[in-house]
C-alpha cells in the first residue's frame, strides 16, 4: 500500500475512534442523567440525626420499613434495623462457606447484596403534586397525574410490611406539603 493511502486509512482510523469514545461518553451522560419519571436510587441514606430542621423520617407500624424527607427528595426503603438484621444473618452464615470457587462465589454475591440492602428509592419532590393517606398506605401523586402506592406488596421476612399510622403519616404529609410550599416554581 501506497504511504499516502496508508495516512489517510490511519486518519479515518483514528477518526472512527474518536466517534467511539464521543459515542460511548454520550451514553454513560445519558443514563446517569436524572430525568423525570426516571426510577433513582441512593444508597447512602442519612441517620436520623443527620437529618436538618423540617427534614423527618418515619416508620411503618412494624419498623421494617421508613420514609425520609431528606431537603428536597423523599427516600422510601427498608428501615436501618432491618438491614442490620439482614446484614448479621449473612454473616453468622458466611461462616459455612466452603473454599474454592464456590466459597469465592458465594462471598462476591453476599458482598454485592450487603451493600445493597441499604438501598432507598428516591423521589424529588418537585416530581410530586401530593401525598396522601388511605388504608395505612402512602400514596404519592405524581405531576403526571400517576399514583404510586409506597411498599405496596412488600414482604420482609415472608410476611406482608405493615402500614403505617395515621399520625405518623400525616407528619410526613404535613412535612411534605410544608416543603413543596417552599420550594420555587
Amino acid at each position: 500500500m501506497e504511504l499516502q493511502t496508508r495516512r489517510w486509512v490511519a486518519r479515518l482510523i483514528q477518526f472512527g475512534l474518536i466517534l467511539v469514545v464521543i459515542l460511548l461518553i454520550g451514553v454513560w451522560t445519558w443514563h446517569r442523567t436524572p430525568r423525570p419519571g426516571k426510577i433513582r436510587v441512593q444508597r447512602n441514606v442519612p441517620t436520623t440525626e443527620a437529618l436538618a430542621p423540617g427534614d423527618l423520617r418515619v416508620y411503618n407500624e412494624d419498623s421494617t420499613v421508613d420514609i425520609v424527607l431528606q431537603g428536597d427528595k423523599l427516600l422510601a426503603g427498608l428501615s436501618p434495623k432491618v438491614v442490620e438484621k439482614v446484614r448479621s444473618e449473612m454473616e453468622k452464615n458466611s461462616t459455612r462457606d466452603t473454599s474454592g470457587l464456590g466459597g469465592l462465589i458465594a462471598q462476591t454475591v453476599k458482598q454485592t447484596v450487603s451493600s445493597a440492602i441499604g438501598t432507598h428509592v428516591v423521589y424529588p419532590l418537585s416530581e410530586i403534586r401530593d401525598i396522601q393517606y388511605q388504608d395505612g398506605q402512602l400514596i404519592l401523586v405524581k405531576n403526571s397525574g400517576d399514583k404510586t402506592r409506597l411498599f405496596n406488596n412488600t414482604k420482609v421476612d415472608k410476611d406482608d410490611a405493615k402500614g403505617f399510622s395515621e399520625s405518623e403519616a400525616q407528619k410526613l404529609i404535613s412535612a411534605v406539603r410544608a416543603k413543596k410550599l417552599l420550594q420555587p416554581r
